[in-house]
């Protein structure tokens, strides 16, 4: 995966900074070589990895390697992230053989969500998932929102003045700092 490095060299997320971890986060272990996982590609914004549970035979997780919240916490500022993570997503998807033609994209809405780190879910093929599974990543139901339905979210939303972004900001940094373990169950 050696092009998509060039490819997708930025620093688009923490913009030159040390990402900000939260601890007891297991994704943020992840990002740092802390916990196992068989990742797929990871560079200074983004892992990619493989969901513990797959629901078809490529499910990859996008994770920003600075600790996001949910999909609901993001704001309009964040739609270059939100977009980054998509792009290196295909991607990795695409060099595994896959297609978006035929793949779940989207976000588990809270509180559907199982770990409090903004990770963007590529199921692929669609059409090989089982009912189940097909039900738990269903397009815009009320517990999994698509990536194309997010990005609109986020561009409908106001925008921020700079004091509500500095706000957002702080908030996330002690978000980030908190030792309350990840929110949510394993579906």
């Amino acid at each position: 995966m050696e092009d998509l490095a060039s490819k997708f060299e930025s620093d688009i997320i923490t913009k030159g900074r040390e990402p900000v971890i939260k601890e007891d986060c297991i994704f943020c272990k992840i990002s740092r070589g802390e916990a196992t996982s068989n990742v797929l590609f990871k560079n200074s914004e983004v892992t990619v990895f493989y969901d513990i549970r797959p629901a078809a035979k490529e499910h990859l997780l996008i994770i920003p390697n600075c600790h996001h919240g949910n999909p609901k916490t993001l704001t309009k500022a964040d739609i270059p992230m939100v977009e980054y993570l998509h792009a290196v997503g295909k991607g990795v998807l695409e060099q595994k053989g896959g297609s978006l033609d035929d793949a779940r994209v989207g976000f588990h809405w809270p509180p559907f969500n199982t770990v409090e780190h903004l990770h963007l879910h590529m199921v692929y093929p669609a059409s090989g998932m089982k009912f189940f599974s097909s039900m738990v990543y269903r397009n815009n139901s009320p517990w999994f929102a698509t990536y194309d339905w997010v990005l609109q979210r986020l561009k409908n939303l106001p925008d921020n003045t700079p004091e509500e972004t500095k706000q957002s900001a702080t908030q996330d940094e002690k978000d980030a700092g908190e030792s309350s373990s990840d929110k949510g169950t394993e579906i």
